[in-house]
């Protein structure tokens, strides 16, 4: 965790285990947690304190807070206090992306805590869509306005264009000319857009996203290597071996047998 986030692997679902609402304080005035394998998300209506592992931060009607699995979590209450939950578990790989510890929802809270109760009420009988919506919510955390990690300006329109047409035609031979055209920008100016933004020249965010799909098919499909090769745009066979064990320091084979969720 940095000053005030946590590092969470969101590019997949969570799995809800639990949802709903609490009531505290009414007899005890400090309540300690500790859920060794799940994440907290909390809502708050009411004034009090929180302790994450020694870290204290204050609560107020509006504010919203996460949680991590094995923390010690140290509520104190001013008096009967009430607040919507969600314990869930998330993938232990993927992308990392911050989020809040604690953020003020301000007037988004009011649709947030709608969809937490939409959200506890699928549990029962419909646990993948509340799960889903429940991955919505915290995306929503990390996309606020109020946060630090939202984002801060648009993409620039020609480069909107230009990451459209490489999605669209992935599987197709890609040329930054010809998409350069199509987004109405000059072949260099696209380089330094990507470059501003991803970091990366407009090849490299290609082989990036074409690597991205590749190691998708690899563990969530039965696809032959060759196949899969062919579907990510990158038929040669010996440049695609070499692609995904630059990416991944596996060959596509290894990869698979090693991170696969379907038996072939």
């Amino acid at each position: 965790m940095d000053a005030a986030n946590w590092q969470m692997p969101l590019k997949n679902p969570p799995e809800l285990v639990q949802a709903g609402r609490a009531v505290h304080g009414r007899r005890l005035k400090e309540e300690v947690f500790h859920l060794p394998e799940l994440w907290c998300l909390h809502l708050y209506n009411y004034h009090g304190q929180l302790s994450i592992d020694g870290r204290e931060f204050e609560i107020h009607p509006g504010r919203v807070s996460v949680t991590p699995p094995n923390a010690r979590l140290i509520y104190r209450f001013y008096g009967e206090s009430w607040h919507a939950f969600a314990h869930f578990r998330l993938p232990s790989r993927g992308d990392l992306v911050p989020i809040p510890v604690v953020q003020d929802f301000g007037d988004g809270y009011g649709p947030l805590a709608k969809s937490m109760d939409e959200m506890a009420g699928w549990l029962p009988s419909m646990p993948c869509r509340a799960s889903v919506r429940l991955w919505e919510i915290l995306w929503q955390m990390v996309n606020h306005p109020f946060s630090e990690n939202a984002p801060r300006r648009l993409l620039h329109p020609a480069l909107s264009q230009a990451i459209r047409e490489i999605e669209v035609h992935l599987t197709e031979s890609l040329l930054i000319p010809v998409i350069a055209k199509k987004a109405d920008i000059s072949h260099n100016h696209l380089t330094r857009l990507f470059k501003l933004e991803f970091g990366v020249t407009a090849e490299g965010y290609i082989r990036q996203r074409r690597t991205e799909r590749a190691l998708h098919l690899l563990v969530h499909t039965t696809m032959a290597i060759k196949s899969i090769a062919v579907e990510v745009g990158l038929s040669d066979l010996h440049f695609f071996n070499k692609t995904i064990r630059a990416a991944t320091g596996h060959g596509p084979r290894e990869y698979r047998v090693r991170y696969a969720t379907v038996v072939a």
